[in-house]
């Protein structure tokens, strides 16, 4: 059986910057997300919308405001997080531009 890489559910970036982007689109079948870090500066992730007292808002992952966001370690760093993760994931670097971040989508 040949592996389609169309719809692999692994994703290779190697442009995070001090910028948040996103790096996981809303995915209502996702049951997990895993992030990984193969580079040499750490990685803040965090999901797009958070609850702020109650409702829904648009977290704006920032180096000086990373409220929201989970840290994922240089050098191998990785993180599982299950439960409610089906919406938009965005990521960015605490400093430099260029950093590789993998991100895997579990069912």
């Amino acid at each position: 059986m040949a592996l389609n890489l169309a719809v692999s559910n692994i994703f290779a970036f190697n442009n995070i910057s001090t910028t948040a982007q996103v790096v996981a689109q809303v995915n209502p079948a996702r049951g997990a997300i895993l992030f990984h870090n193969p580079g040499t500066v750490d990685i803040v992730v965090g999901p797009s919308t958070v609850n702020v007292a109650g409702a829904s808002a648009n977290l704006a992952l920032t180096t000086g405001a990373l409220g929201g966001g989970f840290r994922i370690y240089a050098n191998g760093g990785t993180l599982t997080l299950t439960g409610n993760v089906a919406g938009a994931w965005q990521a960015l670097s605490v400093s430099a531009s260029g950093n590789p971040l993998t991100v895997m989508d579990l069912q």
